[in-house]
C-alpha cells in the first residue's frame, strides 16, 4: 500500500512539473512570435510582442486550470 501511495504522489508530481513547463514553453513561444513580428514590420513599439506575450500567459494559465481540475475530478 505505502509503495502505491508513493507512485501516487510521484505521479502527481511529476504531472505539475509537466504543466509547468508547458506553460513556459507556451509562453517563451509566443513571446518570440511577437519579437519576431515586431522586427519583421519594423514596430517602434513592440505591439506584437506585448500582445502575443500576454496571449501566452493567458494560454499558459488555461492549461494550467484545465489541469488542476482535471486532476481534481479523478479518484483517489
Amino acid at each position: 500500500m505505502d509503495k502505491e501511495k508513493e507512485k501516487r504522489s510521484f505521479s502527481k508530481f511529476a504531472r505539475f512539473s509537466s504543466v509547468g513547463i508547458q506553460m513556459g514553453v507556451i509562453i517563451t513561444l509566443f513571446t518570440w512570435l511577437g519579437t519576431y513580428l515586431d522586427g519583421m514590420n519594423h514596430t517602434r513599439t513592440p505591439w506584437w510582442t506585448i500582445g502575443l506575450s500576454l496571449f501566452g500567459v493567458t494560454a499558459g494559465l488555461v492549461v494550467v486550470i484545465r489541469e488542476v481540475i482535471k486532476m481534481g475530478n479523478e479518484k483517489d
